[in-house]
């Protein structure tokens, strides 16, 4: 290879790479809230996660995000808190000891406006030792300094995940097997 190719083939090479940019590891930020709302048949219930971890990898582009990959969540069942002993004690019993876990296989990120921006991400939920395909859609927010907010909410019917929606006072409260879980989250740098 005469040294004309080579410098011409570096230069190409060089040009390729300034429009590049590098995805950044990002993680969850204090703050961040992930619930469960569900029902019974005495009344509708929430239960909070006290715990959160989740990382994710991502571009960041003016006014959004252009890239997003590697999206992890996880929420350990003994985190989520009902404010009632006998409802945390029935509800980690149904779980079980296995964390809540999240894993995404792919993700879109849509055109931002007004410094927002839609996001769909397919991946495995697990619940329960249970995996199973879930699609999370999300509204994105640019909140400046390398910090995204994420809003959204997911149904999820328990018995899909092999459990058995809980019970108390000898069968007569019995929870929906249908449940939403919401977050809003803060990734940052």
């Amino acid at each position: 290879m005469n040294l004309r190719v080579l410098s011409l083939a570096l230069l190409v090479a060089a040009a390729g790479l300034a429009g590049w940019t590098a995805m950044e590891r990002f993680t969850f930020a204090g703050g961040s809230r992930v619930w469960v709302e569900g029902t019974s048949t005495v009344h509708d219930w929430t239960c909070s996660a006290t715990q959160i971890s989740g990382s994710l990898d991502a571009t960041p582009a003016q006014a959004g995000l252009s890239g997003l990959s590697g999206l992890t969540v996880t929420v350990p069942v003994n985190a989520l808190d009902c404010d009632n002993g006998t409802m945390n004690g029935k509800m980690r019993e149904a779980l079980g000891t296995s964390a809540i876990r999240f894993t995404a296989s792919s993700a879109r990120v849509g055109a931002a406006s007004g410094g927002r921006f839609p996001v769909e991400v397919d991946g495995q939920l697990t619940i329960h030792g249970t995996t199973r395909a879930q699609r999370i859609q999300a509204q994105g927010q640019d909140l400046g300094n390398g910090r995204y907010r994420f809003t959204g909410s997911v149904p999820v019917t328990m018995s899909q995940f092999g459990v058995t929606p809980p019970t108390a006072m000898l069968g007569t409260l019995r929870t929906g097997d249908r449940v939403t879980v919401r977050f809003d989250v803060t990734i940052a740098r």
